[in-house]
């Protein structure tokens, strides 16, 4: 009777933890859909965009028009193949940011100023990949109206024991449409999104909104 009991229930043991795995591997497998789906809606207009600049970039024959072709070329191998993982280090994250704003200086946006600040512990620190650069294509849509020069966009980049924070700042010169749009679209969207996903209980974010500048403060735990 005794191993007949405890044939039963390892029988039964074996049975829920079975089920019980198969159905983490279902909800992990429909987390990474949702992921993957999140990853592809990242602004494909960014690439129509930045092949313009380039064409209208070999009709002038400008002599950096090789530069731009280089970090355009780094930009899209990092968002196609580099980020398809489930983590990336933040000096990768870094050194795609640094692309992107070298790049976006043949977009007409050479004469405005963007202030970056970089104060990181651990260069290597992981974090989910491509949750920046939304932020960041927002802040230059809405924060750089073509006609001022003196418009700029603060980042600001904290990284301290299993914290990391970013903090993006841009000056305002249109507070309705900004208001009316929600300073949405598939970028904001897709990254509160990816937060829910993959940091449900260990992140923060944060929009502060004045008539001269809007801001996102980003924060999340290891």
């Amino acid at each position: 009777m005794v191993a007949t009991t405890l044939l039963k229930l390892a029988e039964d043991w074996f049975y829920y933890n079975t089920n019980e795995n198969k159905s983490l591997k279902i909800e992990n497998q429909q987390i990474q859909t949702k992921l993957s789906a999140l990853r592809a809606q990242i602004n494909p207009h960014f690439l129509f965009n930045s092949l313009n600049v380039i064409y209208a970039m070999a009709i002038a024959k400008q002599n950096d028009i090789t530069t731009a072709i280089v970090e355009l070329s780094d930009i899209l191998r990092y968002v196609i193949y580099d980020s398809n993982t489930e983590s990336v280090s933040l000096k990768e994250e870094l050194e795609l940011i640094k692309n992107y704003i070298s790049f976006q200086k043949h977009r007409g946006h050479s004469e405005n100023k963007i202030h970056l600040e970089v104060d990181i512990e651990d260069e290597n620190y992981s974090i989910y990949p491509l949750l920046l650069l939304p932020l960041i294509e927002n802040a230059y849509k809405y924060g750089f109206s073509g006609k001022d020069a003196s418009e700029t966009i603060w980042m600001d980049f904290l990284q301290k024991g299993d914290e990391f924070r970013f903090q993006i700042k841009n000056m305002v010169h249109n507070n309705h449409e900004i208001e009316h749009k929600k300073y949405s679209g598939f970028g904001l969207n897709n990254l509160e999104n990816n937060l829910k996903l993959v940091y449900p209980s260990k992140h923060k974010f944060e929009i502060h909104r004045t008539e001269e500048t809007f801001e996102v403060i980003l924060s999340i735990q290891k």
